[in-house]
């Protein structure tokens, strides 16, 4: 089997979550990482035979990186995504791709234009219980699309904001619980339901002084099926609970929560979909917890799967599972709300 070659740019917090699932996947290979504090690139490197290097241009440089994983902070993405795309590098970007759809589209264009690869870290999607529901709703199983819901009421220190001098600001994280923390979960209810149409939004800074952010959001989404879609959103709410997504229709309901399901319930007799349900709720869940803690409780296997299928997808010449126009999908609606809520709640169509 061909290898391809791994470069991963930022080693902080989800760096060498990074490097750890590219350890963990056939067919991949850490072969540099870098970072503004080359102890920090360093310290990482030496954990898996890679090199390390202060400045990402020149693990650009490198001929055995085929692919980056991109995990600067979201408003610095752009630059260097250009960058990575420029040297023909493959690019696998952290959540969110950007943090405005004008900065998301320059990426999304650059890759098209340079005919690499764009994938995007979404790895709630790859939970075999996400894609039982979605294959439930692909199938009508639910009838009649009534209600969604995405439910993130975590809780983050104020230590946790203080940790990077970008954390909580407008223009490097782009917005708050909704942009950073919530994203997941927005991303699987519009994977599950479909386009929106419009939105409603209220969003408050309630619990952590010196923040540009929010830390508090609500949102009523209609979409363009006709179903109606909800969205709380904290990082206030101690001591966190669990990540939920729960799709409603008039003939079945599904609740997953942090990736595992819940509750799992149909009108019509469906008796394989039961069984991989049953099986799939007696299952640790696959991703973990960031309800409290952003990385005490995350498991690999995630970024493993997100990583995995960008392998193949360079091998075969495929588009990965989540690409770039996917990735902006969700940047699009929260970029939404936050019009909304900066207008007192007006009605914002996309």
């Amino acid at each position: 089997m061909r290898t391809v070659g791994f470069g991963v740019i930022g080693c902080g917090n989800i760096g060498p979550t990074h490097a750890e699932a590219t350890s963990q996947v056939p067919g991949a290979q850490l072969v540099a990482v870098s970072d503004v504090r080359l102890a920090r690139a360093r310290k990482l490197a030496e954990q898996y035979g890679a090199i390390a290097y202060s400045d990402y241009r020149r693990l650009l440089d490198c001929p055995d990186v085929q692919a980056v994983c991109l995990c600067v902070p979201s408003g610095m993405r752009l630059e260097v995504a250009l960058e990575c795309i420029a040297a023909g590098k493959h690019v696998l970007c952290e959540k969110p791709l950007e943090v405005t759809t004008a900065r998301a589209d320059r990426i999304i264009q650059a890759a098209e234009d340079a005919g690499v690869i764009l994938a995007c870290v979404f790895q709630s999607r790859f939970t075999e219980a996400a894609r039982l529901v979605k294959q439930a709703v692909e199938q009508g199983r639910f009838g009649r699309l009534v209600l969604g819901n995405a439910y993130v009421k975590w809780f983050r220190s104020a230590q946790y904001y203080k940790s990077a001098a970008w954390r909580g600001t407008r223009k490097l994280d782009g917005g708050g619980c909704l942009m950073n923390q919530g994203i997941h979960m927005i991303d699987l209810l519009l994977w599950l339901l479909g386009n929106p149409r419009s939105v409603q939004a209220v969003t408050r800074t309630v619990a952590h002084r010196g923040l540009e952010v929010e830390d508090l959001a609500t949102a009523t989404i209609e979409f363009v099926n006709g179903a109606i879609g909800t969205i709380e959103g904290s990082t206030a709410i101690y001591p966190g609970r669990p990540a939920q997504v729960g799709i409603y229709g008039n003939q079945g309901s599904v609740v997953i929560e942090d990736g595992q399901i819940v509750s799992w319930d149909f009108l019509r007799p469906w008796p394989a979909g039961q069984r991989k349900a049953r099986a799939l709720m007696g299952q640790e869940s696959q991703v973990g917890s960031a309800s409290g803690d952003p990385m005490k409780n995350l498991k690999i296997g995630g970024h493993a799967l997100v990583i995995k299928d960008l392998v193949q997808a360079i091998l075969y010449g495929r588009q990965p599972f989540v690409p770039g126009c996917e990735g902006r999908r969700a940047v699009a609606l929260i970029e939404a709300i936050y019009k909304s809520a900066a207008h007192g709640g007006r009605l914002v169509r996309l």
